[in-house]
């Protein structure tokens, strides 16, 4: 049922009830509320009332009302007519707002986003800036970068890159199923091919070049009823056996080849209640067979990782079955966990990756308005449980999924309505994970990437989030843990290739980061640094320092990086800017050593610098680069000492003249000589003001330009810029000689000419001196 007043006359009242039909319709009063007029009963206005009761009044018109539905629906004519002007947005309507000020600018929310419409609803535009998506469930394949897969609440179900030269924005999404999203693997027999479900058990084999989608849901046998598939059915991937998937009904099945065939390898896993299964005995309210009411069913499947005989089963009315045949046989364990109320939904199951008997177990009961966080543990193939969340947790939420680490059997991720949850003791304690500003958000599901050992999550309303290398984590031991400083050893540090991508796009866009560029370095502090000095520094294998690094004193958890990067070239001034010459040469792979110094202590680490396994360019040709932007770098210290000696002497000369009379002609031959020296100097740096493209070029220009063509590519120089780079050193090197001669032929009658002033000589800037 809905109800409105149209503002502008409050007499008006509009009403949608849901009633035995003929009854369900829309309904107007213009006197209010005291008479009725049944209008519309248009399936666009009665179809799935407790889904799209909703109607709103323009504040100006009284008779123009919307209503959302499936479709966008709008009467201009007090609710007799309506007509659609959803266009082009997603569907699924289920709020309108009017602007007061001008009618004809609206705003609907839907379940694909946030839309804007400027003309009464003709056109729509879609908000592209909130990222607010709601995942069911995430899963990663082993590309590189790995790409993510996910389903979403009616947004179908996409696939994504880890990273993206510029930024990820939804552009580089892939829509590659449709329905509500749920699950979604990559076909580890075939990088072609993935699997994805929609909502209801409708799985299909999508080809992921063409699009393609093959339907391969099971189906009922000759005389069966409908098949009991979950809203949110389970579909999982094999681990020991390549190409094998299951997907769970009220039976769970399996098939060995792509879902062509299906071997129904269990009975009925669920507590088969008749009195959870009249979905369609609606007690007088409107029937919806959306799949959403389907119970008695099964909601989470994990085959062991260890040993493919091993299989778990979940079910949404509270039965936890394994087997250890591979279906022949089944047992219920759910009643071997103490203190577990029943009929609780089971929400994930997580196989141990270090036992054959371990399953880690989370259930849900906030339908039945127990809003606490249920989760398990066994290690014997469920015969007996520990509980992994006490009651005096900070734990909060009601349970949706639980991983074990993959490599370290003690840290464990929960996620909850509230958020995720880190435990590095094997559940015993959890801390509240909010790195990364992660909101205390609903966390569906979690994956771990096995090469990158990256933690990925999916959540329920901020769409995906990656918490890059869970390395440091994996080093927390008690050992660590009671150390007063400890650096933690994360993934060999990759410097990836220096890609270009993505484009401007202001504010309208929301762009997801990309993982750090630079190396990640990450300590462990017992206590907050008080007293003495600390500083992080960088040398390379010969022990030269290379960088220094900005500190983090708090206790806990800290991260730093580092550019990889040696310092920039000093630069002469000029008129313009160099910014091609504001970054320092990438450094070579290698390893490097991260120092401490702590008051008077001292720690170090090493760092494995590795080069991008996309990359095709030789060690030699690494090497050669670096080479020549340091040849470089020494070429623009040179040129800035050439500009500094010149400048001094300018100045020098300016300043002496500056002292004299405007006639006087030893003041005339110093702005002589000033001006002769500036004509040697604006040889080398621009002069003239002017930013970009209307600016000068000079030798400066030229060399800190070809410098950013080398240090900004990883693979060798052509022989056109190694070419180029020797002929502005040696043009240089011309300038510097005319200097040279200019000062041993002038300078000295100069400084005579001063000497007769009493005016101090003109001394040439030292290298020394300049700091050089």
């Amino acid at each position: 049922m809905a109800v409105t007043v149209a503002p502008s006359k409050p007499d008006i009242v509009y009403a949608f009830i849901e009633a035995v039909p003929p009854q369900n319709a829309l309904y107007r009063s213009e006197n209010g509320g005291k008479t009725w007029q049944m209008l519309d009963r248009s399936q666009n206005m009665i179809w799935r009332p407790f889904y799209f009761a909703n109607l709103i009044v323009d504040p100006r018109d009284p008779d123009r009302v919307y209503k959302v539905d499936g479709g966008l629906i709008v009467s201009t004519d007090g609710g007799k007519s309506f007509s659609g002007i959803g266009g082009g947005a997603h569907g699924d309507f289920h709020d309108v707002w009017v602007d007061p000020n001008n009618t004809d600018n609206l705003i609907t929310g839907d379940d694909g986003g946030l839309w804007f419409s400027y003309d009464a609803g003709n056109k729509w535009v879609k908000n592209e800036n909130l990222p607010v998506s709601q995942f069911y469930h995430v899963s990663v394949d082993m590309a590189r970068p790995y790409n993510v897969y996910g389903g979403l609440q009616d947004n179908s179900s996409w696939v994504g890159p880890s990273e993206y030269p510029g930024g990820i924005t939804n552009h580089q999404w892939e829509n590659m199923y449709g329905g509500d999203g749920f699950w979604m693997f990559a076909d580890p027999s075939d990088p072609d091919y993935l699997y994805a479900e929609a909502q209801g058990g409708y799985i299909g084999r999508v080809n992921r070049k063409t699009h393609e989608s093959r339907s391969i849901q099971p189906l009922p046998h000759y005389q069966e009823k409908k098949l009991r598939f979950n809203w949110n059915t389970p579909i999982h991937i094999s681990a020991t056996q390549k190409g094998t998937i299951y997907i769970g009904a009220q039976v769970l099945f399996r098939s060995k080849d792509f879902g062509q065939t299906w071997e129904r390898i269990s009975p009925d896993l669920s507590t088969n209640d008749p009195q959870k299964q009249k979905q369609e005995q609606s007690g007088g309210v409107s029937v919806d067979n959306s799949s959403a009411e389907m119970h008695t069913t099964i909601y989470a499947i994990a085959e062991s990782p260890r040993d493919g005989q091993v299989i778990w089963a979940g079910t949404d009315d509270g039965n936890l079955q394994v087997t250890r045949d591979g279906g022949k046989t089944w047992t219920n364990v759910a009643p071997n966990i103490t203190g577990l109320p029943k009929n609780a939904w089971v929400s994930s199951v997580e196989p141990g990756h270090f036992g054959n008997g371990t399953i880690y177990a989370t259930f849900d009961l906030h339908n039945f308005g127990d809003m606490r966080p249920y989760a398990y543990k066994s290690s014997d193939f469920g015969a007996t449980w520990t509980p992994l969340v006490a009651p005096e947790s900070p734990v909060r939420g009601y349970a949706h999924v639980i991983k074990e680490d993959l490599v370290n059997s003690n840290l464990l991720f929960l996620g909850t309505e509230l958020g995720l949850w880190v435990s590095v003791d094997g559940g015993k304690q959890w801390a509240h994970y909010k790195g990364g500003d992660l909101p205390a958000v609903a966390v569906r599901d979690l994956s771990i990437q096995p090469r990158d050992h990256d933690l990925v999550i999916a959540t329920h309303g901020r769409g995906i989030w990656i918490v890059d290398d869970i390395s440091p984590l994996r080093a927390l031991t008690p050992e660590v843990l009671a150390s007063p400083v400890a650096f933690l050893g994360g993934r060999p540090t990759m410097q990836r290739l220096q890609a270009g991508g993505g484009w401007a796009n202001g504010d309208a866009v929301f762009v997801g980061a990309n993982p750090p560029g630079d190396a990640v370095i990450t300590y462990y502090q017992r206590r907050r640094h008080i007293f003495g000095d600390m500083k992080l520094e960088v040398f390379d294998a010969s022990g030269k320092l290379l960088g220094t690094m900005p500190t983090s004193k708090r206790r806990g958890l800290n991260r730093v990086t580092w550019s990889m990067r040696l310092a920039a070239p000093r630069v002469p001034p000029a008129a313009s800017a160099a910014f091609g010459a504001a970054y320092g040469p990438r450094v070579l792979p290698g390893t490097y050593t991260i120092k401490m110094t702590k008051d008077t202590a001292t720690y170090s680490t090493q760092l494995a610098v590795v080069p991008d396994p996309r990359a095709t360019h030789t060690d030699q040709e690494r090497r050669a680069a670096f080479d020549l932007a340091s040849k470089m770098s020494a070429t623009l210290t040179d040129m800035t000492f050439a500009v500094e000696r010149m400048n001094g002497v300018r100045q020098a000369l300016d300043e002496r003249a500056g002292r004299l009379a405007a006639g006087d002609a030893v003041a005339k031959r110093l702005r002589a000589a000033s001006a002769a020296v500036d004509v040697m100097r604006k040889k080398i740096v621009a002069t003239k003001e002017g930013g970009m493209i209307t600016g000068e070029e000079r030798l400066r220009e030229n060399l800190t330009d070809l410098y950013s063509n080398i240090v900004f590519y990883d693979g060798g120089p052509t022989q056109t810029q190694i070419e180029r780079a020797d002929a502005i050193a040696r043009e240089l090197g011309d300038v510097v000689r005319d200097f040279d001669a200019w000062a041993a032929r002038d300078l000295p009658g100069i400084n005579a000419g001063l000497r007769s002033k009493r005016l101090e000589p003109i001394e040439l800037v030292r290298r020394e001196a300049a700091g050089q």
